[in-house]
C-alpha cells in the first residue's frame, strides 16, 4: 500500500496573488532595483526615506557586488533581496513578488523622489477607483527598436500603446500587475515598461501634472546587446499583440454589422442540423480532437457541416462532411479552438471552444468572446474558473475530451523479470509539458546500472530542446500512425506527465485508459481525471510564468511548477511496486472506459445546444 503523503487540493487552481490584502489599501511597498550603482542608490533611497507618508515599507532588490549597504535605523520597514537576477523582468518581479502593499512604487537608482511624490501620487490612485495605475509629469519615453528593420528598410514601430513610463514615476494597484501577467522575465532591458502597457490595456491610468521624479539619466545598466535584443522582442510582442486586437475588432464590429437569425427549425427532433468550424489537417491535435466528437456526433444523428480552413487537406473518409462553406448560415455554430472564426460570426448562436494553459487569458479574447459568443465550452473545471477570473461573463460550460474504448483498449504487457522497466511520455515535447524535469529526475533518481528506460514521443519531425544525452533514454520524431502509437503504448510500463499546464491533457487520459499506471501535475485538465485510487497525482506549487513563449505568443500568469523530488520519488516507487502500479493501471482502464468517452460529450453537446435553440442558456459550470 502506497504510505500516505501530503498532496495538493486537486481543486488548486485558486488564482495566488502572493501578499495581497495584508495591509490596507493604502499601505505602499516601494520597490528599488539595483546593480552596482552604490553612489547613486544611495541618493535614491534617501529620497524615499524621506518621504512625508509614513505608511510604507522599502524592498531593496539589490545584484550589487559587494553589496550595498543599509542604514540600520530607517523609519519606515526595510528588506532587502540579494540576489543575481537575469534581467530587468526577473529583479522587478523578485520585489513585486516581496511586496506587502496593495499599492506598488518604483524608485530605480538613478531617480531622486521628491519629497511629496507618494502623497502626490497616492492621493490621485485612491480618489478613483476605477483607476489602475498613476504617473508623474513628464513625457512617456517614446519606444524604438534597435536594427529592427522590415524588408522595405522602414523602421517597425510600436503601436499607440507602446510607450515606456519611467518606472520611478509610476504607482499602482499590485492586483492590476497580476491581471496584467506579471513581468516578462526573458526581458533584459524595457520589462517595466511592457508591463505598464499591458496594465494600461485592461485598466484606467492617467498623469498627475507635477513632476514627482528628478531622473538622473544613468548609463543603462544592461549591455548595449542585451538592450537590443530586448528592445527587438518587446517589439515584435507589441506588433503581434496590435495584431490580435485588431482581428478581436474586426470579429466584433462583424458581429455588431448583423447576423443570420437562427431558424429553430434547422434544430429539433429528427433534425439537428450543427455548423462545426474546426481544423481539419490529419496531424494536428485539436482536429483530431474534433474528429472525434464529430463522429460520435453523426452516431447520434446531428447533421454536421464543418467549415475549416480551405489549406488543411481533408482527411480521408470526411469528404462528405468537410466544406469550406457553411452556407446557410441560419443554423447553430460550434467553433473549435483554434481556427480563425470569423466565417462562423454570421451566425446568431455562435458557441465556441478555447483553452489556455495559464490563469491568464489575453484581454483582446475576452472581449471577443464577451461581444461574439452565446456561450463558451472549456475543456476542465480549471479553465472555466480562469475564464471567470479573467472577465468572461458570457456563460462558461465545461466540455471534457475523451477517448474511443476501441481505438484505445486494455492492452496486454506481459513482462520477463529481466527486461527494463519503461517509463514513457508523448506529446509535443516542450517547457509546458514537463519534460525537462522529466529528463531531470530520470537521470538523477536511476543509476545507468539500473535496468530502466525512459521513451520519449515528439509530435512533430524535429526536438532540438531534447535531444538524449543518455543511451537509456531514447527519443521518437514524427507523427504515428495510430496502430504505430498502440504499439508505443504497449511498450511502456508507466506513464509520466509532469505538464505545467494543459488545458486538458489527453495523452494521460489514452494512457491511462491502454493501463498504464500514471504520474501526472493534478493541476489544470489532468485535475479533473486524476484520482488518487488510480493514478499517482504529482506534488507542485503555482509559480509565474513570466512571460514564455508558446502558443505564438508570450504566456502570462501562473502555471504548476512540480517538485522534481516528489517526482523522483514517485517514479521509483513506481519502479519498485509494478505490482501495485500495475493494478492501478487496471483500475484507471475500467474507469476511463465507463466514464470518460466521446460518446458522453457528445450526448452533453446535443442537450446543450437543445436548450440554446429553444432560447435557453445552459447552466454555466
Amino acid at each position: 500500500m502506497m504510505p500516505v503523503r501530503h498532496r495538493n487540493s486537486f481543486m488548486g487552481y485558486a488564482l495566488p496573488k502572493p501578499g495581497e490584502g495584508c495591509m490596507s489599501s493604502a499601505f505602499t511597498s516601494v520597490i528599488i532595483c539595483t546593480r552596482d550603482r552604490h553612489a547613486s542608490f544611495q541618493r535614491s533611497l534617501g529620497s524615499v526615506l524621506a518621504q512625508r507618508a509614513d505608511d510604507f515599507e522599502v524592498i531593496v532588490v539589490d545584484g550589487s557586488s559587494p553589496p550595498v549597504e543599509l542604514p540600520e535605523d530607517a523609519p519606515v520597514p526595510l528588506r532587502v533581496i540579494r540576489e543575481q537576477c537575469s534581467g530587468e523582468g526577473s529583479a522587478r518581479a523578485a520585489g513585486l513578488r516581496a511586496a506587502s502593499g496593495d499599492l506598488i512604487a518604483w524608485c530605480d537608482d538613478d531617480a531622486v523622489w521628491t519629497p511629496d511624490h507618494l502623497e502626490v501620487l497616492r492621493a490621485a490612485l485612491l480618489a478613483d477607483p476605477a483607476l489602475a495605475l498613476v504617473a508623474g509629469a513628464g513625457p512617456p519615453v517614446m519606444f524604438t527598436p534597435v536594427d529592427d528593420r522590415r524588408r522595405n528598410g522602414s523602421v517597425a514601430h510600436p503601436p499607440p500603446e507602446g510607450f515606456l513610463l519611467p518606472a520611478s514615476d509610476v504607482l499602482h494597484r499590485k492586483h492590476a500587475a497580476w491581471d496584467a501577467g506579471g513581468f516578462d522575465f526573458s526581458l533584459g532591458a524595457y520589462a517595466g515598461g511592457d508591463l505598464w502597457a499591458r496594465i494600461i490595456r485592461i485598466g484606467a491610468w492617467r498623469q498627475v501634472p507635477q513632476v514627482v521624479t528628478i531622473h538622473q539619466r544613468a548609463e543603462p545598466i544592461a549591455l548595449p546587446d542585451t538592450r537590443r535584443k530586448a528592445a527587438q522582442r518587446l517589439q515584435h510582442a507589441w506588433r503581434d499583440d496590435a495584431q490580435r486586437w485588431e482581428r478581436a475588432r474586426t470579429r466584433l464590429r462583424a458581429r455588431a454589422a448583423g447576423y443570420v437569425p437562427f431558424d429553430p427549425d434547422t434544430w429539433r427532433d429528427g433534425r439537428r442540423e450543427l455548423i462545426f468550424a474546426t481544423h481539419m489537417h490529419e496531424h494536428i491535435s485539436f482536429a483530431a480532437v474534433a474528429r472525434q466528437l464529430i463522429a460520435r456526433l453523426t452516431a447520434h444523428g446531428v447533421q454536421v457541416t464543418t467549415g475549416y480552413d480551405g489549406r488543411d487537406p481533408i482527411p480521408p473518409g470526411w469528404e462528405g462532411i468537410a466544406s469550406r462553406s457553411i452556407e446557410p448560415r441560419n443554423r447553430l455554430a460550434l467553433v473549435y479552438e483554434p481556427p480563425d472564426d470569423r466565417a462562423a460570426l454570421g451566425c446568431e448562436r455562435v458557441v465556441r471552444y478555447a483553452m489556455w494553459e495559464t490563469t491568464v487569458v489575453p484581454p483582446s479574447q475576452v472581449a471577443e468572446i464577451n461581444g461574439t459568443l452565446t456561450m463558451l465550452y472549456v475543456p476542465s473545471r480549471a479553465n472555466a474558473c480562469i475564464a471567470r477570473e479573467n472577465g468572461v461573463d458570457v456563460p462558461v460550460r465545461v466540455l471534457h475530451h475523451g477517448v474511443d474504448p476501441q481505438r484505445f483498449p486494455l492492452l496486454e504487457r506481459p513482462r520477463r523479470g529481466t527486461e527494463p522497466f519503461v517509463f514513457g511520455c508523448y506529446a509535443t515535447l516542450q517547457t509546458r509539458k514537463g519534460t525537462d524535469l522529466l529528463i531531470r529526475a530520470f537521470l538523477e533518481e536511476f543509476a545507468p546500472s539500473e535496468p530502466v528506460r525512459l521513451a520519449l514521443k515528439h509530435t512533430y519531425d524535429r526536438c532540438r530542446d531534447y535531444a538524449p544525452s543518455d543511451p537509456r533514454i531514447t527519443l521518437t520524431t514524427g507523427f504515428f500512425e495510430h496502430a504505430q502509437l498502440l504499439e508505443y503504448l504497449q511498450g511502456l510500463d508507466a506513464f509520466v506527465l509532469p505538464t505545467r499546464g494543459e488545458g486538458f491533457g489527453l495523452t494521460g487520459l489514452e494512457a491511462m485508459a491502454t493501463g498504464l499506471p500514471l504520474i501526472c501535475t493534478p493541476w489544470s485538465g489532468p485535475a479533473d481525471y486524476l484520482d488518487p485510487v488510480d493514478t499517482y497525482p504529482l506534488r507542485y506549487q503555482l509559480q509565474e510564468t513570466g512571460g514564455i513563449h508558446f502558443g505564438f505568443r508570450r504566456q502570462f500568469g501562473y502555471w504548476a511548477e512540480p517538485d522534481i523530488q516528489d517526482l523522483r520519488w514517485l517514479m521509483r516507487y513506481v519502479y519498485e511496486h509494478r505490482e501495485e502500479a500495475a493494478a492501478k493501471g487496471l483500475r484507471a482502464s475500467a474507469r476511463v472506459h465507463r466514464d470518460w468517452t466521446w460518446d458522453r460529450a457528445a450526448r452533453q453537446v446535443i442537450a446543450d445546444f437543445d436548450l440554446l435553440a429553444q432560447g435557453l442558456t445552459p447552466a454555466a459550470d
